[in-house]
Formats: structure tokens, C-alpha cells, sequence
């Protein structure tokens, strides 16, 4: 699977954008003018699978991912006029080496004797592939974090090695485009929740930790490798979770490994985040123990933002909160305003300096800064709409809309921190009001689905499609102050009934 050149005229960031570039250097007109990074001219690298033949299309032309995407429109004029990029004839189809899926048996893991060899090819699979996929964490080494901490629990049977089979098999179906495998996704869900609630009946010290790690890795399963036309509640599964953190004795009672910190760690990141898309608390109480995603200490600087947006929740959910004595209105809004000014300060005086990481890697390095940022930016989007009530098209809101997405579309899209992007692209990307930066949000989710198969990402982009609708309808009605009222997140607990998947 050798690496192969692909010299192209024009910049890379116009390029992979499906743009004509003017080719002027060293920047571009076009990245000048939009203020984002441009990656320049330089010839690169692509992997390419030679393990065999390349299939042919049935018209007998070949065709290669850049070719595919340069259909997609170089230009709109409106959102209404702009195409859906995520058809499935295009994102469905095995596209980069990543889905190689032909498994020699040699390499499938042979210290389960008892495991058919169907299921150890979806345990290579979730080995070799898929553990690495829904990891955000940047992968300085291996094995990833889930791998890490999860794969040392699947060597016997129950509930998480039978929920990791139903996750392989169904991202496996997708990713192959073999339908089978969706049957074997099917019976290990249902294996995996007749064990769980064995394991839970138990009542057995030492099954706390599996039956936590099932629980959450249903919530990640749920999110991201849900049936497309389902309709999930987020919180069904971290209320489990939280059920279960309580009967040990709460976080503190947990944080007796490293294995239990990572599960720690992967709650508070769902639980917060869900709470956004509830327009509720979060579940917990996340103290300042919550410091990594992952267990990766390395992005300690996204898990100092969430931490303020589990303050901007807990804020909303006050603010929602019925007042008793109408005498108190008074001193109820005084502490919000009080609230929110302090975080507004916390996150003007957060930053991510290079200096506080432990990386080498310069391209690591920058991911990690930029992801950081693009969170900051869509906190402050959210906590302006919480505390001031307004979102787009207030410049305020503008101004951070261009600069988390911005921050977004500098990270390469092959790297592991881009599946840690739905909240702040979902963020900016509902209060972009500028058609080409709406372009660019669907064009940045449709290369996520391209590179990850995540069937979740199609829903994400027919909720912001739905937002987009409603506030260039109520911008018709109302005007500017009508627009600029429309709650992104209330608009889909609304109008579908359900939150959105963020985490």
C-alpha cells in the first residue's frame, strides 16, 4: 500500500474544496479573502492500495477520489440553490485505504480459540481499524486508547466484547457494503444486552468497570453507527452510565486505574456535550479532575473548554429553572449576568500554548492548538446564546462563526482530532449565514463521512440543513432580531422531537 504523488496546479485547500484556485502565491486570493490557512502548491502524498486490481466503474471510466469530488459545486448563491454533498451513490462506495477490508486469517486474533472466525475478523477489524476511528485522540502511539484500555476486556465473553462485535459488524456492513454483516450486528446487540443486564444484576464488584465500558460504548455506537433514519436520545445511555458511577461511590470512588480514569474521561466528554444538545445540566458534576480527553493529557486544553460549557449549561438550565417569588427575578438574573461575565473572562484567558505539550510532532502540535480554539470559539457561541440570548447574524456571533471554522478547516481532515469537531462545526456551522461558509460546513461533514463511514454525520448535516431553513425563514418574517433569536438546538428538539448527536 505504497504511497503514490499527485502533482496538482492550484493550492490544496482549493483543491480538496472542489474550488478553482487563481494560483496566486504564495496565498491564494481566495484563502486571502476568507482568512483561512492555505496549504500551498507543493506536491503530496496520497496512500494508494495496490493489494489488487482496481475495480473499474460500470461505465468503463476510472475514477479517482479527487474526481469524484470536483463535481461538487464550485459556487452558490443561496442555500436553497446549493446541492446535498453527501449523496450515497458517492460516500457509500469503499474509498480510501482505510476500509481495506480483505483480513488474512494469519492475522486475526488467535488467543480466542473459542471465537468463530467470523467474529475474529470484526475483532481484527475493531483492532486494527475501528478503534482508531472513533478515537479523538492523536495517535503518538500504539495502541490507541480504546484499544488500550478496552481490548484487554474482550478475551472473555460478555456484554462489551459482544457490543464491540455489533459496532465492527456495522460500521464493517457500511464500510464493505457487505448487508450480511448487519445481521451479525443485530445478534451481538442482542447478545450484548442480555449479558449487560446479567452483568448488572450481579451486583459484582469487579463487573462495575465492563459493564461502565459497555454502557458507553453503546453511547458511542448509538452516535456515530446508528441507523441513519433513527431517531436517538442521547442521554438514554450516560444516564445508565451515571447510575452506575453512583453505585461505586461517585468520580472519585472510580479513579482507581487507568482503564476506569479513561472511562472517566469519555463520560464527562459525552455527558457535557449532551447536555448542550438537551439544553440541560450535565448528568454529573464535572470537577476540575476532569482534565483530558481520553485519557490523553496532551488535550487537557479542549477539556478546560468543556468544563466552561458544563458551566454555560448549568447556567441555562437555572435560567430555565421556574422562579417561586417573582420578588427574586431581581436577584436570579443579577447572579446570571454574574455567571456569565466570568465566563466570558475564563475563556478570553484560556490558552494553548505549545509550550504545555509534550509533543514533538509540529503537525500533532497544531492540530491539537486549532482544535482547542475552534472549541473555544463555539463556547463562545454558545454561551452568548444562553446568556444574551442572540446568536447569528450579531457580528459578535459572526466573528467567532468565522473563526471556529476556520480553526476547523486548518486541521487535515485524515487527522484523529477531526472526529472531535461535530459540536464546534455543528456550532458555527448553524449560525454560519453566508452561503459559502454554509458550503464549507457541508462539505467538511461530507469529508468526514467520506473518511470515517460514520452514518450519524449524515443526520448532523440534515439538522443544520433544517436550522438553516428556519432562521432564512424567520430572517423573511421577522428580519435580522427575528434570526438572530432562533435557538439552533430548540429548533431540533422542536421540530424532530430529539436531541443532536454532538458528542
Amino acid at each position: 500500500m505504497p504511497p503514490h504523488t499527485r502533482t496538482r496546479t492550484g493550492c490544496w485547500t482549493c483543491r480538496e474544496a472542489g474550488y478553482k484556485c487563481d494560483e496566486k502565491k504564495p496565498h491564494c486570493e481566495r484563502c486571502t479573502r476568507l482568512k483561512i490557512p492555505c496549504k500551498g502548491y507543493a506536491p503530496k502524498l496520497k496512500w494508494r492500495n495496490t493489494s489488487g486490481p482496481p475495480k473499474r466503474p460500470r461505465n468503463g471510466r476510472s475514477t479517482s477520489i479527487e474526481d469524484q469530488y470536483a463535481t461538487s459545486p464550485k459556487s452558490v448563491t443561496s442555500v436553497s440553490s446549493a446541492p446535498a454533498t453527501m449523496k450515497s451513490q458517492n460516500a457509500n462506495s469503499p474509498q480510501e485505504w482505510i476500509y481495506e477490508v480483505t483480513l488474512p486469517l494469519a492475522s486475526m486474533p488467535n488467543s480466542i480459540p473459542d471465537l468463530p472466525a467470523r467474529d475474529k475478523r470484526l475483532l481484527h477489524y475493531w483492532n486494527e481499524k475501528l478503534s482508531s476511528l472513533i478515537s479523538v485522540a492523536t495517535r503518538r502511539s500504539s495502541p490507541g486508547p480504546f484499544r488500550l484500555h478496552l481490548t484487554s476486556l474482550l478475551y472473555h465473553p460478555g456484554s462489551l466484547r459482544s457490543t464491540i462485535l455489533s459496532m465492527s459488524a456495522n460500521h464493517l456492513a457500511l464500510a464493505s457494503n457487505d448487508k450480511s454483516l448487519k445481521i451479525d450486528a443485530y445478534r451481538h446487540q442482542q447478545d450484548a444486552i442480555r449479558s449487560l443486564q446479567n452483568l448488572i444484576q450481579a451486583q459484582v464488584e469487579s463487573s462495575l468497570e465492563p459493564a461502565l465500558a459497555t454502557v458507553l460504548m453503546m453511547q458511542v455506537s448509538a452516535r456515530l453507527l446508528g441507523d441513519e433514519g433513527a431517531e436517538p436520545q442521547v442521554a438514554n445511555h450516560l444516564i445508565g452510565a451515571k447510575a452506575m458511577i453512583s453505585k461505586r461511590g461517585g468520580l472519585a470512588a472510580w479513579r482507581s486505574s487507568p482503564t476506569a480514569q479513561f472511562l472517566l474521561d469519555l463520560f464527562a466528554y459525552h455527558d457535557i456535550l449532551s447536555s448542550v444538545s438537551r439544553g440541560e445540566r450535565p448528568l454529573i458534576e464535572h470537577s476540575e479532575e476532569f482534565t483530558a480527553i481520553e485519557g490523553v493529557v496532551d488535550m487537557h486544553g479542549i477539556a478546560k473548554v468543556l468544563r466552561l460549557v458544563a458551566r454555560i449549561s448549568h447556567m441555562q438550565a437555572s435560567a430555565k429553572s421556574p422562579v417561586p417569588d417573582r420578588s427574586d427575578d431581581a436577584p436570579c438574573f443579577s447572579r446570571l449576568q454574574t455567571e456569565g461575565l466570568l465566563i466570558q473572562k475564563a475563556l478570553e484567558d484560556l490558552e494553548f500554548s505549545d509550550a504545555t505539550l509534550s509533543i514533538e510532532n509540529a503537525d500533532d502540535l497544531s492540530d491539537i492548538r486549532h482544535t482547542a480554539e475552534a472549541y473555544r470559539h463555539a463556547a463562545f457561541i454558545y454561551l452568548y446564546r444562553v446568556w444574551l440570548g442572540f446568536g447569528a447574524p450579531n457580528p459578535t456571533t459572526l466573528h467567532h462563526v468565522q473563526k471556529s471554522i476556520a480553526y476547523i478547516l486548518s486541521v487535515d481532515i485524515s487527522s484523529p482530532l477531526v472526529s472531535s469537531h461535530i459540536w464546534p462545526l455543528w456550532t458555527a456551522g448553524c449560525e454560519a449565514v453566508d452561503p459559502e461558509q454554509r458550503q464549507y460546513v457541508r462539505e467538511r461533514f461530507y469529508n468526514m463521512y467520506r473518511t470515517r463511514m460514520f452514518s450519524g454525520l449524515k443526520r448532523i448535516v440534515r439538522d443544520i440543513e433544517e436550522v438553516w431553513s428556519y432562521k432564512d425563514t424567520e430572517n423573511l418574517v421577522s428580519g435580522l432580531d427575528g434570526m438572530a433569536k432562533v435557538d439552533c438546538i430548540q429548533v431540533i428538539l422542536k421540530r424532530r422531537g430529539r436531541e443532536v448527536d454532538l458528542a
